[in-house]
């Protein structure tokens, strides 16, 4: 038998795909700062876009869709200036949002400067919580979340930045959805580290900050080690499920990826053209004749690792014989919060290694550390990138670190090798960089060394790799990238984000018109929130009254994973209908005047299969704190909800692969259920117990002209497909919990969302 199959379509670039997703689309950018300059002059007001790498990487998305930029415009201004800024902003595509001083320092200094940038870059000892802080960034960020609301449409894209804004995304989500804008679709990205889950998990508001992110639709990350870290404190923390690249928030399937931001290379070579830089160059050239120059350009904070850059400096110094050429470090140092007690004190420690080791190495002619504690203009930046031999970067944790992707696009001549720390986001990126530890004060020291001994061959094959992967992922690219994605994710969701609730008042009404009503409903999730511990999970007496009110009225059928004890005994006296063990075993209500005897699906598999699996699963419920064993009548499961949620994952898989190697030839399933494998006989699953109960009832003289369905899970899918198929000429109503993509034509929010609707269906018509 000849198939013929068509090719693969070829690959779309970011850039298209963002291209693509210009049509008709909208995009609104949420920064902290507006990029803007407000000058006044008597008492009128102008503007001046500023310069920047967020602006610079969204230059070629404002090109190609409508555009709007929101945020803070730096301070507060009174009301008739506000009427005039917003004027002016508004004809540059500009949106601010309004502070009151105090708000603002608390918001910014208070809790993101001083509570989340320290701790995500692992420096909690720096840290200093206080409520007054905490609640001025939410009330900054509902502030953000009140001006986005009068201007976002519905289908438009919001793209928020930072760590400042990370409760908005939750805030503006709630907003919108009270407005009906359910086609706004939500990015947000992190230009900073995310720490590892066992130092995030010291903030005291840790909830609240992961929950406000994960309303947003995609969450984007410079690397897969922070993506992988934020995925970690979803699971631990808020005991989410996730994937590589997405946490189940829900119901709601948050996507999360990887990003690097770049720069524009193009801006430094095309600088290096310029006479201003030329002559610039020759100048540094003829200044530091005879020597090997090293450049460092850091803003002076705690996280830049500038002390262990002077310390291997200093060990490298140490090393060199005194016939050695000599060799200069160049360092700038960027001035930053130089108010605060900790950057004060950092500049002091800095100063006394710079003046320690130029006393010690230095003579009359040769100082060996240059020490600029000052910015520098662009022209003097790219010559000294350009005259420097080596790059060295000893960031303790940084994000990316974009000089390192500066100096690459500045050494078409000279191809210098950079010296990055592991430690920076842009070593993950970097192939071709000489790779180091930061603390490592020896190892630094050996780089420096192997470095300038490098052999120009090697120098310009490395230079060759790094300037391949600069050139390519812009800042340009990041941009786009990140928005084609956003809207691959917003086109995935469209199916769940336009899944209406389930229309109580149809249903009632339809409910009452029936003459045979049928209700399906899963337990766990659905009728009973998920508990920890399995017998913890009985009906509340809400839900066994409402059960028994809607059992009067209509044949209602609970179908769970649990044992036939547990359910005799929880709807013990509740004239509803049961299926235990995902439906091997059923009985109907004795409304269906068809017996009150349990019924059972095809005869369970040979009992002595248990022999062969029991010392596995208890093997590994030895090996898993906080797991355990539960027996069934047909089936056996190991549950690890109160396990470690990575480690049980990782021994589930390992539990998974074993089961299937010794379950091989056997008539068996191996279930992943929800925190838990499960071992049951095949073809036992609650969509062949639906069909079997059915097609007994079919056997009554009435047909059903009415069916409610609700479950919360993967299993219930395929009970909604086969109930859509099966009474395709009735009023039917499926209903996942929570909003998702589903084979169900609606969704309700949550368990008590469910006994509302299942309460409602019994009330009487309103007059």
């Amino acid at each position: 038998m000849t198939s013929t199959t068509t090719p693969p379509p070829p690959p779309v670039s970011a850039e298209n795909q963002a291209d693509e997703a210009a049509a008709g689309a909208h995009l609104i950018v949420v920064s902290n700062r507006l990029p803007v300059t407000l000058e006044q002059k008597g008492s009128e007001w102008s503007f001046k876009l500023s310069s920047g790498g967020l602006v610079s990487a969204l230059s070629g998305l404002k090109r190609e869709m409508s555009f709007t930029w929101v945020g803070w415009p730096g301070k507060d201004f009174g009301a008739d200036d506000r009427v005039k800024i917003d004027s002016l902003l508004k004809e540059n595509a500009c949106s601010a949002v309004y502070l009151d001083d105090e708000t603002a320092e608390l918001y910014y200094n208070g809790f993101a400067n001083s509570i989340l940038w320290p701790l995500f870059h692992y420096h909690p000892g720096e840290m200093m919580f206080e409520e007054t802080a905490w609640d001025a960034y939410q009330r900054a960020n509902e502030a953000f979340a009140q001006s986005l609301a009068a201007v976002v449409k519905d289908g438009d894209l919001v793209w928020i930045q930072d760590y400042h804004l990370m409760l908005l995304p939750r805030m503006l989500r709630g907003l919108l959805d009270s407005s009906g804008r359910r086609g706004v679709k939500i990015g947000w990205f992190l230009h900073t580290p995310f720490p590892s889950s066992e130092l995030y998990r010291i903030l005291p508001v840790r909830r609240q900050i992961l929950e406000g992110v994960l309303a947003a639709d995609l969450l984007g990350f410079h690397t897969y080690d922070y993506a992988r870290h934020f995925l970690s404190s979803c699971t631990r923390i808020l005991g989410l499920q996730t994937a590589g690249d997405s946490v189940d928030a829900g119901g709601r399937v948050v996507r999360v990826g990887t990003f690097p931001i770049g720069i524009d290379p193009s801006k430094f070579s095309e600088a290096l053209a310029t006479a201003e830089v030329r002559a610039r160059l020759g100048e540094l050239e003829r200044r530091f004749a005879g020597e090997r120059v090293i450049v460092g350009v850091d803003r002076l904070d705690y996280i830049k690792g500038v002390p262990q850059k002077l310390l291997a400096f200093e060990q490298f110094l140490s090393q060199r014989g005194d016939g050695a050429e000599r060799v200069v470090l160049v360092q700038v140092a960027v001035p930053s919060r130089g108010d605060v007690e900790e950057y004060r004190q950092l500049i002091g420690s800095v100063n006394e290694l710079v003046g320690r080791i130029n006393g010690r190495f230095g003579t009359i002619e040769y100082t060996p550390i240059h020490f600029l504690h000052r910015s520098v203009g662009f022209a003097e930046l790219v010559a000294l990138y350009a005259v420097a031999d080596v790059c060295l970067i000893t960031s303790t944790r940084d994000g990316m670190n974009l000089v390192s992707y500066e100096y690459v696009a500045s050494q078409a001549q000279r191809h210098g090798v950079l010296v990055l720390s592991e430690f920076a986001g842009a070593a993950q990126s970097l192939d071709g960089a000489v790779i180091v530890n930061a603390w490592n004060i020896e190892e630094v020291a050996a780089a420096l060394a192997l470095a300038l001994a490098m052999p120009a061959a090697q120098r310009e094959a490395s230079f060759r790799t790094l300037h391949r992967y600069v050139a390519k992922h812009t800042a340009a690219y990041w941009g786009t990238s990140f928005i084609a994605e956003l809207t691959r994710v917003r086109h995935a969701a469209d199916a769940a984000a336009l899944l209406p609730p389930l229309p109580a008042s149809d249903a009632a009404a339809a409910f009452r018109r029936a003459t045979k009503r049928l209700v399906v409903l899963d337990y766990d999730g659905t009728l009973s929130a998920t508990r920890t511990i399995p017998e913890f999970a009985r009906p509340s007496p809400l839900a066994l009254r409402t059960l028994q009110r809607l059992a009067g009225a209509a044949l209602v059928y609970v179908v769970s994973g649990r044992t036939r004890a547990d359910m005799d005994r929880w709807f013990r006296g509740v004239d509803v209908g049961l299926a235990a063990e995902h439906g091997l075993f059923y009985r109907h209500p004795p409304a269906a005047a068809l017996g009150a005897e349990w019924r059972s699906l095809p005869a369970p598999a040979d009992p002595l299969w248990r022999d062969a699996v029991l010392p596995l699963l208890q093997h590994y419920a030895e090996r898993t704190p906080g797991s355990f064993v539960e027996m069934k009548e047909a089936g056996v499961t190991w549950h690890f909800r109160n396990a470690d949620p990575e480690f049980g994952e990782w021994q589930a898989n390992e539990l998974r692969a074993n089961l299937e190697r010794v379950l091989a030839h056997r008539p068996l399933n191996i279930v992943n259920a929800n925190k838990a494998v499960e071992v049951r006989p095949a073809r036992v699953d609650k969509p062949a117990a639906v069909r079997a109960i059915v097609a007994e009832l079919a056997g009554t003289a009435t047909p059903v002209d009415f069916c409610l369905a609700a479950g919360d899970g993967r299993a219930d899918e395929p009970v909604f497909a086969y109930l859509a198929q099966e009474f395709a000429h009735v009023a039917l109503f499926t209903a996942t919990v929570g909003r998702k993509p589903t084979a169900a034509r609606y969704y309700v929010q949550d368990v008590d969302a469910v006994l509302s609707v299942l309460g409602k269906l019994t009330e009487p018509p309103a007059n």
